[in-house]
């Protein structure tokens, strides 16, 4: 379980570096005046990679719960 949780931390940290770049190019594109589009996607992108590493962890929670319920 905890190789689904360091993966899934991982992601998490992986999609918020992600995001930290993608707003910088969005700011530096809009105040350059050159177009936004392909920031915007990459900010949209890191978002769902945000969600999708969090709802991993929620799910190897579940999984370790009831590894441990199972147990006991």
């Amino acid at each position: 379980m905890n190789i689904a949780l360091d993966t899934a931390v991982s992601g998490m940290l992986n999609a918020q570096a992600q995001a930290g770049a993608a707003s910088e190019r969005l700011v530096n594109a809009a105040a350059k005046g050159e177009g936004i589009i392909q920031a915007v996607i990459a900010v949209k992108r890191a978002e769902t990679a945000q969600k999708a590493s969090a709802e991993m962890v929620k799910v190897a929670d579940d999984m370790m719960r009831t590894t441990l319920d199972i147990i006991v």
